[in-house]
């Protein structure tokens, strides 16, 4: 029972960070690319690569991946909005735009677990 508990409150922590972020970037950006969606996923992609070394290091109790793996970044990241947002973009007659986005999101996303990875690995040696 205390996992599922865990893992609620982190999922309720990182909805309403996404919601903020997401709020946030859109109002200061304006423009029709999400940005807000992209900057989600490539942060929360470099935290699951920070918290997965922790984990690996046993520096992190193992309460932690559900707190923040499974409940906060599950409901922190976006990319079912990703998938929604490139999909819109598409459907506006948008393509270059919703290839670009794909493509850079995912790039992005894949790059920043791996920086996670590789500078926690480095700080812990």
């Amino acid at each position: 029972m205390q996992h599922l508990v865990f893992i609620a409150l982190g999922g309720a922590c990182g909805a309403l960070a996404r919601y903020g972020l997401s709020t946030h970037v859109h109002n200061l950006w304006g423009h029709p690319w999400p940005l807000g969606t992209m900057l989600i996923n490539a942060s929360g992609s470099l935290v699951i690569g920070v918290v997965f070394v922790m984990l690996e290091r046993a520096a992190l109790h193992p309460d932690w991946r559900s707190v923040v793996m499974v409940g906060f970044l599950g409901a922190f990241t976006t990319f079912s909005t990703f998938s929604l947002e490139t999909v819109g973009l598409w459907l506006q007659g948008q393509l270059a735009m919703a290839a670009a986005y794909a493509v850079m999101s995912v790039v992005c996303c894949v790059g920043a677990a791996a920086l996670g990875v590789y500078f926690t690995r480095s700080l812990l040696g």
